[in-house]
């Protein structure tokens, strides 16, 4: 688990309303006991000057993934807003699914990362915010990842690939082509 404490995380937030944050990470996850830790720590990371929420949502796993959830939300509970499922709803009905996390978000922007990935850049979310808040006619912010094997194999492959939508602002059609 992360060194830091909530209160060193939302000491860069200043006085805003912590019921309204900024950005809203999503993170679903499913039998991901052997990564959440990383992919959990790697948003509370994330050095900020605005208020985020990590809307975590565990389906039902089977494995240690809803205990290790349970030990975050209890050491960040003004961050860390937990969704245990007792039934596995991605199965059944992945829109219903996603239903249920949007009602749980209240970020003006959503960050998406899944249970088994993690970020590497702790001001991935102060960037990507800022080029949203300063390019209103902009609506998605994206960056290139890399692709990692179980076993910790780092792939060469990255996407976008490099040395394309090298441009600060690409369009939906570049972003398709790519």
């Amino acid at each position: 688990m992360l060194k830091k404490s909530q209160e060193e995380i939302i000491a860069n937030w200043g006085d805003c309303d912590l019921s309204q944050p900024l950005v809203s990470i999503k993170c679903t996850a499913y039998n991901h006991a052997n990564y959440i830790e990383k992919a959990l720590d790697s948003f509370l990371m994330q050095e900020t000057n605005f208020p985020f929420e990590v809307v975590v949502h565990d389906d039902a796993s089977t494995d240690r993934t809803a205990e290790i959830i349970r030990e975050y939300e209890k050491a960040f509970p003004l961050i860390i807003k937990p969704i245990y499922q007792r039934e596995n709803l991605y199965s059944k009905d992945k829109k219903g699914m996603n239903t249920i996390i949007q009602a749980h978000m209240h970020g003006k922007y959503i960050a998406v990362c899944e249970g088994d990935d993690f970020w590497c850049d702790n001001s991935k979310l102060q960037k990507q915010a800022d080029a949203l808040e300063s390019h209103p006619e902009c609506s998605v912010s994206l960056c290139r990842v890399q692709f990692i094997e179980k076993d910790g194999n780092v792939l060469r492959r990255t996407a976008p690939e490099k040395g394309t939508l090298e441009q600060n602002i690409v369009t939906l059609e570049d972003y398709t082509r790519e």
